[in-house]
Order: C-alpha cells, then structure tokens, then sequence
C-alpha cells in the first residue's frame, strides 16, 4: 500500500469476499505454469519449519486485498496488544499473554498482564515445576508407603487434557522408560475402570488439572480417584503423596484438601486451550523431563518471534489464516482436514479441534453484529497412512473440493522394509493426486476433478522444539484468523449453556424434580423419561 492510512475495514471485506468468488474457476496447475515465483512467494521457513502454500487455489494477484484486509482488520496492533499483555480478550475484560509463559527467562522483567508484573511468578512456577518433575522422575518423590512413582494420572478435560495428550503422544520418544503417563477427562466411569486396571495406587501420581476447580467433569472423576487411592489403604494425611493439582483457582484445591506445596497455579489470563505452556504441562514435564519441556518452550518462543516480527506476506500464521479464510469463500468449504504424516501426531486434529473451533466459533463481531462471512470451518482428521484408506475416497472424488494441511516429518525411523520411505512418498502422492487428478473420458466412476487445495507444514524432526513451534503456529494462526474477522477468538460463552441445562437434567433423572414441572420439549422429555429408569 502506497498510501499511509488505513483501508475502509469493511470495503477491504468485500474485496477480499468478491476476490474469493473469482477464484472458484481458477486451475492450480495452470497458476504453477503463469506465476514462476509462485512457490517462492507461496512457501516460507518459520521457527525450523518449512510451509508451502503453492498447492492452494490462490492467484498471486490476490496479494493486494490479502494486504487490504491484514491492513484494515487491525491484526498488527491487536497482535502487539496480546504481546503487551492488554486486555483483548474484551469479554471477560483479561489478557490473552500465555505468549509470556514462553519468553525467555532474560526478559521476564519486562512481562506484564493487565498493568502487573508476571514475569517474576512464571520463574518461580516453573522453577517448582522443574524441582518436583526431577524429584518424581529421579525417584526422590515417593508414594505415602516408600514406592517409587511409576504412574501418573492426570484429570482434566478440554484444554486442561488436550494439549498435554497430544504432547505426551507426540514426544513418546522422550519419555522416562520407568514412567508411564495416563490421562482421564470422559465423565463415563468406564473411562476411569480402563485406566485404574493398569496402575497401582502405592505408585501412582494424580495431578488434577483444572482452571476454575469447578469443571464438572474433573471435580467428579477427582472425587473418583481421591476415594479410590483412600480405599486402597492409604491415610488421609498421606495423600499428599499421590495428589497435586493445577489451577488458577488455589483456594479450591485447597477446599479440596491439598496443600500449598501441592498446588501449581497458574493465572486467568492464561486460556484453557493455550494452557499447554502453562503449569498445565505439568505431565508433560514429567514425561519428557525439565529440559525437553524447556525446548518445547523455546521452539514456540521462536514461532512467537516470527509471527511478530515478520511482515505478514511472509509469515506463516497470517497467511494460514487468510487461506482458511480464503478457502471458506472461494470453495464454500464448510470443513479443513488435517493429515499428520506421523503416528506420533494422530491427536492433532484433536487438539486442533479445541483451539480453531472453541475460538473462531462465533458468529458475531467486536461490536456484536452478526458476521457476513463464515468464521470457523469444521476442523477434522486422522493420520495417514490409515486415512487413505477411509475417507481419502470423499477428498478426491466427492462432489465438494476440502481444503486439506498435510503435516510431515522429514526425519523417520530406518528399517528394513522402508515404511519411513513409503510414508513420505503416500504423503506427496496425496497431495499430487488432489492436485493434479485424472481424465478418464470412457469411464467417469475412475476420473479426478483434481485441482483441490492442500498445503503441507514440514518438521525436520518431531523433537520437543519443532513440536512447540508446530503448536505456536497454529495457536496464531487461530488468532489472525479471529482478527481478521474481528471477533474474539479467546472466550468461549457457547460452552456454558449446555452446562446449565445439564444440572437441571441431572435433577430430573434422580427425581428430585418432577418431569411434570419443567417445560421440556417432547423429544427431551420422552428420553428423559426412558433414562430415568435406568438410574
């Protein structure tokens, strides 16, 4: 842009929307062929990763209203106000700054959330993160009867599970050998019987997670867990051996009964689905160890870096999120698919599930006026090799194009048979065949439309750093999206309703109201009455 002041948000809007529309026609291929510098534009290296967004249906004649929109949305000084620790999160008046759990410890000084100093906090939390996580891993830290710690439990659901599941899954290889991590967030008890049947209470470890010590679903299966380690024999007075918790609520832990040494607390400003970095790593840094968790830190750190620094035609969480957005208008794609080539990362689509659709999934602005644009697709997903052989079929010959991000690691296990080979060559073969697909004018069962969108996010290596780089990408990519689109992606109001419905349910199912007496549409009330005799 020529000229210093700033597009007219809502023609920069419609701009990019009409951009969008003209791009359905266009053929990829074709583009590769007119635009040489495509792949050079279209591909960068960010944090140790390499991102190549040249297989989108994205002409590099739209870089102007991509500009217009980056410019006018506000992204870059609601990017510095998250970074300053200001209150953007305008709902619940709190700062969004879990970006200051990863700072290097050289400028905590400097950190501050809503006008008070942090900095000083996150050393001292994650100080005693890494003294308790060495004295459980070094066997310092027993059970109440001398047994070394050979289990942990961690109770907590939605981002007080998610993040440390998939980080436990993804850096197995950095584990302890002698210590095995296990996490129950599902309010089912079978949940809880399927985990209790491995593990031992004189060696177990249970760190309850939970940020407002109010979570329904973690107060009960930590009531669940409580009971079961007293009924195996050991003391009330004991249990500080075996519980810990985590929160931003300490006086609830401690109504609960564990004591100050027991309680790693973190703050408000502190989301839940971007709680990993957080006291809420608590397993994590068990599995992997101090160091490992401080790399995790550091790669993310560097993606932080990137993401504020690099101007947007270059930075990869923008231009992520200007392609999701550009896909949902352009294709009318309602989905993204998300293919790690990596057993190791088979709960990303998972975890990405919480952190895109809990933040984007709004459909009003700043100004609570409905939007006129789609604001998060239905994110979904499962590793390949083994979602070839699901739901690829739909990907490459359903009647509607999906956006698809493949995510490789470049660095596999060598064997004989060279499946790390085969799995990178099933890996591009994908994303070829959605690109390219193929005429087969005698039989139309056996042809491809092709021409369908991917890009693919590259790691050197699955490793504690590039894996908190791959999480800090699309933390802000999630981030500029809700900017873009002017909403607040960092509460998340649609959760509660169904909480509150749920407490009156329960009254009813255990007869202490009277069917008679609710005003339930006919459907509830039938189910109701079918379930109540059951319990």
């Amino acid at each position: 842009m020529t000229s210093t002041s700033k597009p007219d948000y809502s023609a920069s809007l419609q701009a990019f929307v009409a951009a969008a529309h003209q791009s359905r026609d266009l053929n990829i291929l074709e583009l590769f062929g007119s635009e040489p510098q495509r792949l050079d534009r279209l591909s960068m290296e960010a944090a140790g990763l390499y991102l190549d967004l040249s297989r989108q249906r994205l002409p590099l004649s739209a870089m102007p209203v991509f500009e217009q929109l980056v410019q006018s949305s506000g992204l870059a000084e609601q990017r510095a106000a998250m970074f300053a620790g200001e209150p953007i999160n305008f709902t619940e008046q709190r700062a969004v700054f879990h970006v200051a759990l990863r700072a290097p410890s050289r400028q905590t000084s400097k950190l501050g959330a809503n006008g008070e100093s942090v900095g000083e906090e996150i050393q001292q939390t994650l100080a005693r993160m890494r003294s308790f996580s060495k004295a459980v891993r070094d066997g310092q830290w027993r059970g109440a009867s001398g047994e070394r710690i050979t289990d942990v439990v961690n109770v907590g659901i939605g981002g007080s599970q998610l993040g440390p599941l998939l980080a436990c899954d993804a850096l197995q290889d950095e584990q302890e050998p002698a210590l095995r991590v296990h996490f129950l967030a599902n309010i089912d008890p079978v949940a809880w019987q399927r985990i209790r049947r491995q593990i031992n209470p004189a060696s177990t470890l249970v760190v309850i997670a939970s940020k407002s010590w109010r979570t329904i679903e973690t107060a009960r299966n930590a009531q669940a867990v409580r009971s079961w380690l007293l009924a195996s024999g050991i003391d009330e007075t004991a249990l500080h051996h075996h519980l810990v918790g985590v929160t931003a609520n300490p006086e609830g832990a401690k109504a609960f009964g564990l004591g100050e040494d027991g309680i790693f607390p973190f703050r408000d400003w502190v989301g839940g689905r971007y709680s990993l970095w957080s006291a809420i790593g608590l397993p994590v840094m068990l599995q992997i160890g101090p160091d490992g968790f401080d790399q995790m830190l550091a790669g993310a750190q560097v993606m932080d870096e990137h993401f504020l620094q690099t101007p947007w035609a270059r930075n990869a969480p923008v231009l992520l999120a200007l392609t999701t957005l550009w896909n949902a208008l352009g294709l009318q794609s309602q989905t993204e698919a998300v293919i790690p080539y990596t057993a190791a990362l088979a709960r990303l689509p998972a975890y990405l599930q919480q952190l895109q659709m809990e933040s984007n999934g709004k459909s009003v602005d700043r100004e609570g006026q409905r939007l006129q644009v789609p604001a998060s697709p239905v994110v979904w997903g499962e590793p390949g090799t083994d979602a070839q052989h699901s739901f690829f079929q739909a990907l490459h010959q359903g009647p509607q194009a999906q956006p698809v991000d493949f995510v490789l690691v470049a660095e596999t296990e060598r064997d004989p048979q060279e499946r790390g080979l085969g799995l990178h060559a099933n890996a591009l073969a994908q994303a070829e065949a959605l690109l390219r697909g193929q005429a087969s004018p005698d039989d139309p069962h056996r042809r491809y439309d092709g021409n369908r969108p991917s890009s693919t996010i590259l790691l050197p290596r699955l490793d504690p750093c590039h894996f908190g780089a791959l999480i800090a990408l699309y933390e802000h990519k999630t981030a500029a999206l809700g900017w873009l689109l002017r909403i607040n992606s960092f509460d998340q109001w649609g959760v509660e309703l169904g909480k509150v419905i749920a407490t009156k349910h329960e009254a009813l199912l255990k007869g202490e109201t009277a069917l008679e007496d609710v005003d339930l549409d006919p459907s509830t009330r039938a189910l109701l009455q079918r379930l109540k005799a059951s319990h």
